[in-house]
């Protein structure tokens, strides 16, 4: 557990630091002074804080009080209890594949989704130990805490991504020398933008990491050897993913991303997860850590065989 703390804390702030000398760099460049970034950041923030819940929620039908889905909402509700939360609302999505995620503020409240494929594949032990972990999330405050520091990186992305492909088609449709320089200029931007962005998401990849393990141990300690079914529920997921396509410019985080694979039963997945491990740089550029160490750290920390 100190273990944990340590790693978050020397992961986040890495990532504000990386942040910071980002900023302060692209402000000096422009001549900008730097109560810009005190004032317009925190404003920038307040505004997606305000508006993610509303664009992670949509397609999502809340079903809270639906009769339909009562032992879902029961279960959200038993395990906030047990986990000294307020009760998250209760979602479900149409994606298609099986995924479940935590979203919300205190302003307009926090929720829980889950997919149908997600609940056809699961039985009733693995969805509990799945909703645990998301309302471990809940508990630690995670959205806000990733969404405030994935907001630099996400702006400086969307922004380079632009100059870079905007600057491409300039290139291409250029009819005079001030066009091509106006395009090699957004080229040459647009790559140091997505350049520094990159650097960040370094830092800001590994804190997530790291909160999703520390969701994972929330799961653990509630659930004990039964959090065996989170580990089931990893591998009933991944087999699904297999074979499942997923558009990478939807933006989705995925509770575990599509992988190839050769096993086709859980339990044979579980015993190659809990003997071989994964490589260490395996999940480098995932918000997720591999489910092979995920399932190693379960196993760990609940006692479970």
């Amino acid at each position: 557990m100190k273990s944990l703390w340590l790693q978050m804390a020397v992961a986040g702030a890495l990532a504000v630091l990386a942040e910071f000398v980002v900023v302060y760099i692209l402000l000096s460049l422009l001549s900008l002074p730097l109560w810009i970034l005190a004032v317009g950041l925190p404003l920038f923030w307040l505004f997606q804080w305000l508006i993610s819940p509303v664009l992670i929620s949509r397609g999502a039908r809340e079903v809270t009080d639906d009769p339909a889905y009562a032992r879902l909402r029961d279960m959200v509700h038993e395990i906030a209890e047990r986990s000294g939360v307020k009760p998250p609302r209760v979602y479900v999505t149409d994606d298609p594949f099986p995924n479940a995620f935590a979203f919300g503020n205190l302003v307009q409240g926090r929720g829980v989704a889950v997919t149908r494929p997600l609940l056809e594949i699961l039985n009733e032990d693995e969805l509990y130990a799945v909703l645990a972990h998301e309302v471990g999330h809940v508990r630690h405050f995670d959205m806000e805490v990733v969404l405030a520091l994935g907001l630099i990186p996400s702006a400086l992305g969307s922004i380079g991504g632009f100059l870079l492909y905007s600057g491409q088609a300039l290139l291409f449709a250029a009819l005079d020398e001030a066009a091509l320089l106006a395009g090699l200029v957004m080229v040459a931007v647009g790559s140091l933008l997505v350049a520094a962005t990159f650097f960040i998401q370094v830092f800001v990849l590994w804190f997530n990491r790291l909160r999703e393990t520390y969701a994972d141990l929330h799961a653990a300690r509630l659930l004990g050897p039964a959090a065996l079914n989170l580990a089931r529920a990893l591998a009933k997921i991944q087999i699904y993913m297999s074979n499942v396509r997923v558009d990478p410019f939807k933006g989705i985080v995925l509770t575990v991303p599509p992988m190839r694979i050769k096993e086709s039963d859980p339990d044979e997945l579980l015993r190659k997860w809990s003997k071989e491990g994964a490589p260490a740089l395996a999940d480098f550029l995932s918000t997720h850590p591999h489910p092979a160490k995920r399932v190693r750290n379960i196993l760990a920390w609940s006692g479970a065989k």
